[in-house]
């Protein structure tokens, strides 16, 4: 059997098929439709007699999910993994070449001996599809909203000032209209609306970040425990350390979904505030003397332990014990001792 490395781009992707005999073909295509039909091509050429077991990818922003769809489409067994499992691959086989092609040939070698590990990747379905397109389209109106007032708050020129508040006007529109649409997607299908109520039964979760994660993390059932949920959302220590002497204070590792991290900040201060577990969580590391951001980081990343703990068990948050279910009671447990 072959196994398949890319490596993902915004523009394009590298390609390293690894063949039985342990030899490579490599090839460079574009991260289009174009691309994505040249590749599947490629691979029927080379692959004749060795159909490809699996095609492994790192989950780098967004570039990765159109090939991992079109791929998935044609009937290739897709995994997409968290960059940090990569590199720590790499690491362990003293790769410390940094190259797009060294890079494909280190994510094929990872295929071929981690296979009996191996995860399928499976697409959204096209409702949680829709709703990640409306989500991304809210984010932006409102991005170029608070650009537009900005530029209403500087401009002292009347004849802009005048262009800019139609302008604003108009986006406000539209961003209620989105909100209207997104409103009927929940109603339509009975289980995003469920899970969203779900989400909002979380203290300093509301609409807005409920629809968010929903989007973007619409797998988040699938996910073995919630230590790999945070660190697909990059909200995990990276820590630096070299001998004895050599220590540098733990960092956010950032490689995941860079959507996920922007969208809890906000919410975990708020959580911080009215969240009785979280509020509670934030003492405990005040009185051991943890920085204010050390503090929000791990209340976001225990915030969204809860996250996943509501929709993997299919039940709303409740922080009273005797009215709470074995399984959230193991949840809650779990929050008070991390």
């Amino acid at each position: 059997m072959s196994f398949l490395g890319i490596d993902i781009a915004k523009k394009k992707f590298d390609a390293a098929l690894r063949l039985p005999s342990g030899n490579y073909v490599e090839s460079e295509f574009s991260n289009d439709e174009s691309g994505f039909k040249k590749l599947v091509k490629w691979l029927r050429r080379h692959a004749k007699t060795n159909p490809v077991a699996w095609v492994v990818m790192e989950a780098t922003n967004i570039y990765w999910e159109d090939v991992a769809t079109h791929l998935h489409t044609q009937g290739y067994q897709v995994s997409v993994v968290n960059p940090l499992v990569i590199k720590g691959f790499g690491q362990s086989h003293l790769m410390r070449e940094k190259m797009d092609k060294v890079d494909s040939r280190l994510i094929a070698e990872f295929a071929k001996e981690r296979e009996a590990k191996l995860k399928a990747w499976q697409p959204p379905l096209p409702h949680y599809r829709a709703l990640r397109a409306l989500s991304r389209h809210y984010d932006q109106l409102i991005r170029t909203r608070t650009q537009q007032k900005n530029r209403l708050a500087a401009t002292k020129d009347s004849a802009v000032q005048q262009s800019l508040r139609k302008l604003i006007d108009f986006l406000n529109h539209q961003i209620e209209e989105v909100k209207s649409q997104v409103a009927t997607l929940l109603k339509t299908h009975p289980d995003l609306k469920q899970n969203d109520e779900f989400l909002e039964s979380i203290k300093g979760i509301g609409q807005t970040t409920a629809m968010v994660l929903l989007a973007e993390f619409y797998d988040l059932q699938q996910y073995e425990s919630a230590a790999k949920v945070a660190a697909d959302a990059g909200i995990t220590p990276s820590r630096h350390q070299s001998g004895s002497s050599v220590k540098r204070r733990p960092k956010m590792s950032r490689l995941g979904k860079a959507t996920i991290r922007g969208r809890l900040y906000m919410p975990t201060l708020a959580a911080i505030r009215s969240n009785p577990t979280i509020r509670s969580f934030a003492e405990r590391l005040r009185e051991r003397g943890k920085p204010e951001k050390v503090i929000i980081i791990a209340c976001m990343r225990k915030l969204l332990h809860m996250i996943y703990g509501v929709i993997k068990n299919q039940r709303p948050f409740m922080t009273n014990p005797h009215t709470v279910s074995a399984k959230q009671l193991v949840l809650l447990d779990h929050e008070k001792t991390t």
